[in-house]
């Protein structure tokens, strides 16, 4: 009689379906968790006696199918835990360089400061340039405790580095009646000030004031055999601006200011800026003799325009500190030629000359001092970017995901983690938000897919189907006995 084998076989696949089932209950709470569900299928058929039917011999597991469907994000205080909502796994790679897959994103640092799974294996993900916000390389271990942003000196004017000034300067301002002395700067010499931070190439920090002087109006030189105005030679709404430091700083008087370099900046009759030029400073001219014999000094050294250095559109100073120069750059704004009708230009995005008060509205300089990391912080597509302590924020890594064509294909190994199967295909690398990738979410968990009003309906329903089995043993053994006692 195969009743018994087949009521056998049918304890044997609803006591497996129920590990299955309470599987499921178990991990209710565990992060990242996908439920499975058991798929039966009928054992090999036995034909009926004089006939041409077949009934089955029983049943088996043929399988525990995942359910990969999405589950609720859960929000939390840690910056390192992630979950993910759409495509894709986490990748992680243990010390021995084996790889795994998981949905858990309920990571840690470990004692070097290197982003790590509760297991200890590590987070993949790509270094990201910083300059152009481009991942590249393979994908590393992404060490983010114990990290120093290295210093940059500020910038010689290439590449659009250096300073950078904008504001206004009053065209109603008269020139300072006092000759300005580049040796040693008094505050009566010009017109307006502001200062800014020079960083050199080892992170040192300058105080640099730059000033502004009114220069005098000036009409055009008269041609004495035409008696007409030379053209070029008149001088109208324009400005000296020079960079001055303490005399410390350049080896002078510490109780000097020494101005160390300087140039022009040009408007038009409307205030907007036509150019700003470089200078630079030559000897006054011969000691004279006075009325009664005396010997009267040359003045100070006078600036004089000079043009700018080939291939820049900015001036540059030379800042002679004692422990070694350096060539910053400055911007002004990038002028205006207001008789070409093909320049685009506005004169209007730096200095201008407008009868308002003189101030600046934005000064700024592209150095800074060394960093040490303080925080960090993760978008949603998997950008970790690092905040400095020199204020510098910048991108550090890409979270590194893998999606497969077949996740029901991947092999459980437990700890919340899979692994590359045959059935699984191969796997497919990218980053959160790229392409069919989902979308990342820092301080927030994937909480299991478990939904337990399902899971206790199949608990009901396989109980019953392992109770019928059993009564099915229980009728077979009955019938059994009866054919035996009356044999």
């Amino acid at each position: 009689m195969f009743a018994l084998n087949t009521g056998a076989s049918g304890l044997s696949a609803y006591g497996e379906a129920m590990s299955v089932v309470g599987s499921n209950i178990a991990n209710v709470n565990t992060t990242g968790y996908k439920s499975s569900h058991a798929t039966f299928q009928d054992l090999l058929a036995t034909a009926v006696s004089g006939t041409r039917d077949k009934v089955g011999k029983g049943v088996r597991i043929a399988g525990a199918q995942g359910n990969f469907s999405q589950g609720s994000l859960e929000p939390t205080s840690q910056i390192t835990d992630m979950a993910l909502e759409g495509e894709g796994f986490f990748t992680l790679r243990d010390s021995l360089g084996q790889t795994s897959y998981t949905r858990a994103g309920n990571f840690k640092f470990d004692k070097e400061g290197i982003l790590v799974a509760p297991n200890g294996k590590f987070v993949m993900a790509r270094e990201v340039n910083a300059a152009t916000g481009e991942v590249q390389g393979f994908p590393v271990r992404a060490k983010l405790v114990g990290l120093s942003d290295p210093p940059r000196a500020t910038g010689d004017g290439t590449n659009k580095s250096g300073i950078r000034i904008q504001g206004n300067l009053n065209a109603e301002t008269q020139p300072p009646p006092v000759q300005f002395d580049p040796t040693n700067v008094q505050a009566d010499m010009f017109n307006f000030q502001t200062s800014v931070t020079v960083f050199d190439d080892r992170g040192g920090e300058h105080l640099v004031n730059i000033v502004l002087r009114r220069v005098p109006d000036q009409g055009p030189q008269i041609d004495a055999a035409t008696g007409q105005p030379i053209a070029g030679t008149g001088r109208q709404n324009q400005w000296q601006w020079f960079m001055v430091v303490p005399g410390s700083e350049v080896g002078a008087p510490p109780e000097n200011l020494i101005a160390v370099g300087g140039g022009f900046l040009k408007f038009t009759q409307n205030g907007r800026l036509l150019a700003a030029t470089n200078g630079t400073f030559v000897p006054a001219g011969q000691a004279q003799v006075g009325p009664q014999g005396q010997l009267i000094p040359p003045g100070p050294p006078q600036l004089v325009e000079q043009p700018l250095a080939a291939g820049l559109s900015v001036p540059q100073v030379t800042l002679p500190f004692t422990d070694r120069p350096q060539v910053v750059g400055l911007s002004f704004g990038a002028g205006s030629n207001p008789l070409d009708p093909a320049d685009q230009r506005t004169g209007l995005d730096g200095m201008t000359q407008f009868a308002a008060e003189s101030k600046v509205s934005n000064v700024e300089g592209d150095g800074r001092k060394s960093g040490v990391l303080e925080s960090v912080d993760v978008n949603t597509e998997g950008v970790v970017s690092g905040q400095f302590d020199n204020g510098t924020v910048k991108p550090l890594y890409r979270m590194f995901l893998t999606k497969f064509a077949n996740n029901h294909g991947l092999l459980r190994i437990g700890e919340n983690e899979y692994r590359e199967a045959l059935n699984s295909g191969r796997p497919v690398s990218g980053h959160p938000k790229d392409g069919v990738f989902g979308s990342l979410h820092a301080r927030n968990l994937e909480k299991s897919n478990v939904d337990l009003s399902t899971e206790f309906v199949k608990m009901i329903e396989t109980q019953r189907a392992y109770e019928m089995n059993s009564k099915a043993i229980q009728t077979s053994d009955q019938m059994l006995a009866y054919v035996n006692n009356n044999l």
